[in-house]
């Protein structure tokens, strides 16, 4: 029997992975995890896929953090997965191509974020009008400072994995 295909996900799954029928979901292991993308990755049956459109130019903080979860993987759970896994030859590969079903399975890594405890908030001038500036302009602002100011971080102890499988026929 051929070894069944692999979809890697970050956190999302959507309706149309999953067959009529029973489908189960189980936690799996680091260790397991690991074990699992090596063998789909030998096999040459991992398909990693993503809800966003990665290499989409709108799409510049989702690539942000698909980047750093490969990179905890790497770092963390020695998973070597990459963002350009995410692509096939000629554009992102997208959720809904994942089906899970007799010969293929959805792995779903899930994480939580922390604070970046090397990140500064100055919440007394964050959002706030100089009396010369324009609303819009305060606005871009804000953005601008709220962004740079909260940023998060992957904590690496919160990297879960999950595996989609049909159950029958």
């Amino acid at each position: 029997m051929d070894d069944p295909i692999t979809y890697l996900s970050f956190w999302d799954v959507d309706l149309s992975n999953f067959p009529i029928g029973t489908v189960k979901k189980r936690h799996l292991s680091q260790t397991e995890a690991r074990s699992k993308i090596n063998s789909a990755r030998t096999a040459g049956k991992l398909v990693c896929v993503a809800r966003d459109d990665l290499g989409a130019p709108y799409c510049e903080r989702e690539r942000e953090q698909h980047e750093q979860l490969c990179a905890a993987l790497r770092n963390h759970v020695d998973v070597d997965v990459r963002l350009n896994d995410f692509f096939g030859r000629s554009c992102a590969n997208p959720l809904g191509l994942a089906q899970v079903g007799e010969q293929a399975d959805l792995l779903v890594v899930d994480c939580a974020y922390a604070l970046d405890e090397g990140a500064s908030v100055d919440a007394a001038r964050m959002g706030v009008a100089d009396s010369a500036e324009s609303f819009a302009a305060a606005k871009e602002k804000a953005r601008r400072r709220g962004r740079e100011a909260l940023r998060v971080k992957i904590a690496p102890d919160s990297i879960s994995f999950y595996v989609f499988e049909q159950l029958g026929g």
